[in-house]
């Protein structure tokens, strides 16, 4: 906890937003576990979100007209940045000519059209019912991040412990999986075999939220080693985090048979203890925790580049990021459209290639919004990577045991964002608004005042 924010009690309009983004958060968990499928859970947090966003723009307007101080800084302008670009892209794809996309591919396609006698796409996108819907993915994850932009401090400690407690839900429906038939009520998907899927239809996805939950209970294990916790309630929970994180690293991420998330686990558990040294530092304790967390997080970034190494050459996914970049040239500069990478592919794809089973995604998430979106996609690649860069300088200019929250969940979206280069899990409405959750309170942290108390709690200036 961080000064008087982390005891003093929540607002009414607080712990209203709290409630809400929990809400749409557990909701998008439990219903968006797959990337293809979305059911009746799916098209109520979308509902839910449209009310939300606006919500959230209130609550940061109010919080900014209640606070002393009125320059945010660059930070939450260059996220909306992000956000409004992104958001952008199938707005433009579905309003403008496919007259002005132009590209090569596009061309070829429009003279085999006009052989068969059908007409050229007259959208930009190639696939604009897929578009509508990608488009209508994005609501939920922009009102997560809205509300969580403007919670306070406290509020977003809690909402991080619902994250980790949504990862522990999923762990046992996995376990329970294990032992039912694949028509059980436990499955959410009965087409594919039982497995520690969770609430996904992918268990790599649920290897992603376990890392994401592994790193938020490693800062509580962090803050630990320089202080600890008095009182016998804080000491269980203590205990209690060291478990789950053996747990994971143990038994939950193996089971799921996804080597990237353990080579993440690895990589962001050693990184987040190492990132709360300076609120430690000085004592033989935390210069031998730091050591240890540093060669952790050495060995993890080895095995990080021995597995991709492995990746590329035994592994189908190199040559489907080749050909997926291939087929994005020739559909530059203005993609194919978001949702269109299914038939693109198996129109483009050179034919040993194509197999039994359809490939639904590239295996890279930068690559397939290259393909489906163009330079626009690069642009907004560019703005979030600023909005990341800016976020990281906040969180550092932050004194050291007050941003500890900050650069949890920078660390546990970044190791989301990492396991897009090799999987799709932003695909999934439920790991998108983890994501976004994350991504809103690392950056609400990032525009804390430079002395360490909550912005939304400072008193207003009067005379």
């Amino acid at each position: 906890m961080d000064g008087a924010s982390a005891t003093a009690g929540l607002r009414g309009r607080d712990t209203a937003a709290l409630a809400a983004v929990v809400a749409l958060l557990v909701l998008s968990l439990v219903a968006g576990g797959s990337s293809q499928e979305s059911g009746g859970g799916v098209f109520a947090a979308r509902l839910l979100a449209l009310p939300l966003i606006a919500w959230g723009g209130y609550l940061l307007l109010q919080n900014r007209a209640d606070s002393a101080v009125h320059r945010v800084g660059l930070v939450p302008w260059a996220w909306l940045a992000f956000i409004a670009a992104v958001v952008a892209i199938p707005l433009l794809q579905l309003w403008l000519p496919g007259a002005m996309a132009g590209g090569e591919g596009r061309a070829a396609l429009g003279q085999d059209l006009q052989r068969f006698g059908a007409d050229a796409p007259t959208h930009w996108s190639l696939a604009p019912a897929a578009t509508r819907d990608a488009g209508f993915a994005l609501l939920p994850a922009v009102a997560v991040f809205a509300l969580t932009l403007a919670l306070p401090t406290q509020a977003q400690r809690r909402l991080a412990v619902v994250v980790v407690l949504m990862a522990v839900a999923s762990l046992l429906l996995g376990i329970a999986q294990l032992g039912a038939p694949q028509e059980s009520a436990l499955n959410p998907y009965p087409q594919w075999q039982p497995a520690m899927n969770g609430f996904f239809a992918n268990p790599n996805h649920q290897a992603t939220l376990l890392v994401v939950a592994a790193t938020l209970a490693c800062a509580r294990l962090a803050t630990a080693v320089g202080r600890w916790p008095t009182g016998r309630p804080h000491r269980a929970a203590t205990m209690a985090v060291s478990a789950l994180v053996m747990l994971l690293a143990a038994v939950a991420l193996p089971l799921t048979g996804s080597r990237a998330g353990v080579v993440l686990f690895i990589l962001a558990c050693g990184v987040v203890v190492a990132a709360h040294w300076p609120a430690w530092r000085g004592s033989r304790r935390g210069r031998v925790m730091l050591a240890a967390s540093l060669t952790l997080a050495g060995v993890g970034l080895l095995a990080a580049l021995r597995w991709m190494q492995v990746d590329t050459v035994d592994e189908l996914r190199a040559p489907l990021r080749a050909v997926t970049g291939d087929i994005a040239a020739r559909f530059a500069p203005a993609g194919t459209g978001l949702g269109s990478y299914v038939p693109v592919f198996e129109q483009e794809a050179p034919r040993e290639m194509l197999m039994g089973n359809y490939i639904n995604h590239a295996h890279n998430e930068y690559a397939q919004w290259w393909l489906e979106a163009g330079v626009p996609a690069l642009i907004a690649m560019v703005l979030g990577a600023a909005a990341l860069g800016l976020t990281v300088r906040g969180l550092w200019r932050l004194p050291a045991d007050a941003r500890g929250l900050g650069v949890t969940a920078l660390v546990a979206l970044a190791a989301i964002l990492a396991h897009s280069i090799v999987d799709y899990p932003l695909r999934t409405p439920a790991m998108l608004a983890v994501a976004a959750a994350l991504a809103g309170i690392a950056a609400a942290q990032a525009m804390r005042a430079s002395h360490g108390r909550d912005p939304h709690r400072l008193p207003v200036k009067t005379g």
